[in-house]
């Protein structure tokens, strides 16, 4: 959503812009892979089906029209590769590189084709689950980039009993164009209400929004070398979400260590907003998750890949 927001803001695309997915392209000499088991890829998709089918062809070609530097600017003001500020100790700071970043770190010049790993969060992309849930906030609420905070009350002892801690000032705010942001809110939508990899948070009359997400532990060469594939190497799952699309009232993220697929963690994230929903219409809690009741896909998506030739 970083780089579509990036690429609609800069006037670099339209939300009509159109990417034919193969299965593949080439960039700079190299094939990047889509991960669809779909030999024949995508086909023919705009934004919205790009963000629905999470088509990686999409985002490589995006990402290499609008640039590591422009991309970096709409993820941090977004909330991405910065610290989210919340009242914990040692927050872990992500990252979204940039031209001067590496030539700072690393005294070498960014190439173009790293840009393309980084159109799909990979590359030298690093973010933390604190500031992927202000991200999605920062997209539910139209710019503003709000401070996470735990802290309710504080008793100072001195008999005045318990004081409500104020709410911390955002961090950042910035113009989204309505209609841009619309197109993206849209995508988010269509990933769990029709053909998309977040089915499993649906609620019906809710209008949930959301994204699904893997994140490898181990290369695909490592985990070729390793074997059979242990839990500790299993990929992470991912959902972000927020709801009701149009007029949000709760955002966040479920990040499901090596739980293999973001649809698990879309599960989870079902549970925790018909929950939120329930308190707010004063009906009863729906009941605990069970081991039972819960349809985690353990499946292995790269075993998959390999089998078909389609190995990202």
């Amino acid at each position: 959503m970083a780089v579509a927001l990036a690429a609609l803001e800069e006037g670099v695309i339209t939300p009509d812009f159109k990417v034919y997915c193969p299965g593949h392209k080439d960039f700079y000499g190299r094939d990047f892979k889509c991960w669809t088991f779909n030999k024949g890829g995508h086909g023919t998709v705009d934004l919205r089906q790009a963000i629905e089918q999470s088509c990686d062809v999409y985002f490589y070609t995006v990402a290499n029209m609008v640039g590591i530097d422009k991309i970096h600017k709409w993820a941090t003001l977004l909330g991405l590769g910065v610290s989210s500020g919340i009242d914990l100790p040692n927050e872990v700071q992500g990252l979204v590189p940039s031209t001067e970043w590496k030539r700072e770190k690393m005294k070498e010049k960014w190439y173009a084709g790293e840009t393309i790993s980084v159109g799909i969060g990979q590359g030298q992309v690093s973010v933390t689950p604190v500031s992927m849930a202000v991200y999605m906030a920062t997209l539910a609420n139209g710019g503003t980039r709000v401070t996470p905070h735990l802290l309710k009350a504080v008793d100072l002892g001195d008999g005045s009993g318990w004081k409500p801690a104020p709410t911390p000032a955002p961090r950042s705010k910035f113009e989204i164009d309505p209609a841009k942001l619309q197109a993206i809110r849209d995508g988010l939508w269509m990933v769990v209400n029709a053909n998309g990899t977040g089915g499993r948070a649906r609620i019906a009359g809710r209008d949930v929004a959301g994204k699904t997400g893997t994140a490898q532990v181990i290369s695909n060469q490592g985990r070729l070398a390793a074997g059979r594939t242990s839990r500790d190497l299993r990929d992470h799952g991912w959902f972000v979400f927020f709801a009701p699309r149009d007029a949000p009232t709760i955002a966040g993220v479920v990040f499901l260590e090596h739980g293999i697929h973001g649809t698990n963690a879309a599960q989870v994230a079902h549970h925790i907003l018909d929950t939120f929903f329930a308190k707010a219409d004063g009906r009863p809690l729906p009941p605990p998750p069970t081991a039972t009741g819960m349809r985690l896909d353990l499946s292995d998506p790269f075993a998959r890949r390999v089998s078909t030739g389609t190995d990202q």
